[in-house]
């Protein structure tokens, strides 16, 4: 059985968030983590929505494989999808920045001694990156890479138990911190459109660095890699 299936037979130490200090220390841990996330992407974008003739702005969304580092079994194939809103601001130079509000389902599965176990954990993520775009503004493609750190606040946590086609799912709310931390790096490819239009696209990978479980008997990071694509549309002039 699974390090998390195992902490849920002991006794939890006393509730206790892990919350990004410079930003979250006067705020309540019990607010909505939508709000948190939205209170980063604020203070990313001040300066740069000052200078609107540069950002773009639109929809993305993603679909790849995650899992949980440390997990006892056999690892399987675990669909993880994400959603949201992309702001990126870029200059005439090759450089440029970009902030994300997305919805991340995510997880973990294994098999072992013939029961599967799946573990399902969503998080409101806020990847924060700097970005290299080669070749010149106005290129019909572009290649870029980016990377940069990844905030993360848990909505929701379940496991989910399946021996011989009968499935025990149990809620694992209080197995797992509130808050997870990382950077994500990737490469993809810009496509202009049309004037002021691109459609993103990019080959990204997240790797955990704080322990994701309240349990001290063991450490777990998420980790997940998957491919995206979005819609920019600047601002602006």
């Amino acid at each position: 059985m699974k390090a998390i299936t195992e902490k849920r037979c002991m006794t939890l130490h006393s509730f206790n968030i892990f919350v990004w200090h410079d930003i979250f220390k006067v705020i309540p841990t019990k607010i909505n983590v939508m709000k948190k996330a939205m209170i980063i992407a604020a203070i990313l974008g001040i300066g740069i929505i000052s200078k609107a003739q540069t950002v773009s702005f639109g929809p993305t969304g993603g679909f790849g494989h995650s899992w949980i580092s440390n997990s006892n079994g056999d690892g399987k194939f675990n669909p993880a999808w994400n959603a949201g809103l992309s702001l990126v601001y870029s200059t005439k130079s090759n450089w440029g920045i970009g902030a994300d509000v997305k919805y991340s389902a995510e997880g973990n599965k294994v098999e072992q001694a013939g029961i599967t176990n799946t573990i399902n954990t969503n998080y409101v993520r806020v990847p924060v990156k700097a970005i290299y775009f080669f070749g010149k503004q106005g290129n019909a493609v572009r290649p870029k890479i980016s990377a940069g750190p990844t905030f993360g606040f848990l909505t929701d946590a379940n496991e989910t138990s399946s021996v011989s086609g009968v499935k025990v799912k149990t809620d694992i709310n209080d197995d797992i911190k509130n808050f997870d931390f990382g950077v994500t790096a990737a490469a993809g490819l810009n496509f202009r459109l049309a004037q002021r239009t691109w459609l993103n696209t990019d080959l990204a990978f997240y790797q955990g660095l704080t322990d994701i479980t309240k349990s001290n008997n063991s450490t777990q990071h998420n980790g997940n890699v998957g491919v995206n694509v979005g819609l920019l549309v600047g601002l602006g002039k």
